[in-house]
């Protein structure tokens, strides 16, 4: 089964951030940057259970889950699953202070 996938607005606005930081050094490794955030929706759309919840403390973020970019370990995706949809949050570099960027408004 493919679940629907739902991009939201900041994890859209991550991904192209995270494009022109890599491609400031390299537009090569952009490209395939975008390209592996393509592959890894993809592979959630099909799997999206595959990945465990991610263990955070604060409540309103108890259904998260977490999977790397594939290629690019040190980049994030945070989503949730629901009834036949998979909703990316955010898509954000390991070194960030990750529970307050998810809990941003």
């Amino acid at each position: 089964m493919n679940y629907r996938l739902v991009v939201r607005p900041a994890a859209d606005a991550d991904v192209d951030a995270a494009a022109g930081y890599i491609s400031d050094n390299n537009a090569d490794a952009a490209a395939r940057f975008l390209d592996a955030v393509d592959a890894t929706f993809r592979e959630l759309r099909q799997y999206p259970r595959r990945w465990p919840v991610y263990p955070l403390s604060d409540p309103r973020l108890a259904t998260i889950r977490k999977r790397a970019v594939i290629g690019f370990r040190n980049y994030l995706v945070f989503y949730r699953v629901g009834k036949g949809i998979v909703e990316i949050v955010r898509v954000l570099h390991g070194a960030r202070d990750i529970p307050a960027v998810l809990l941003e408004p």
